[in-house]
């Protein structure tokens, strides 16, 4: 049986992406629009190459870090031929 680690590079980065979103709305709150609007214009460009290219340089540097959330572990195969 699979299981997801808590850890992983999908989850890290969904939690850094809401962050950033989180960052960007208080940056316009407080008057800073120059900078939010650059940051979400920043985050809508690698929304885009993650869509069009299907590849995303956040996951790729998370996943040697972390791991995937979706690979088979060397533990489970273990167990599977048990």
């Amino acid at each position: 049986m699979k299981t997801k680690k808590l850890w992983c590079a999908e989850r890290v980065q969904r939690l850094m992406m809401s962050m950033f979103l989180l960052l960007i709305l208080v940056l316009l709150a407080k008057g800073y629009s120059v900078a939010g609007l650059a940051l979400l214009a920043f985050m809508s460009i690698m929304l885009f190459i993650h869509f069009a290219f299907d590849f995303c340089p956040s996951t790729v540097i998370l996943n040697k870090i972390f791991g995937s959330c979706y690979c088979e572990c060397k533990d489970e195969n273990d167990e599977n031929k048990l």
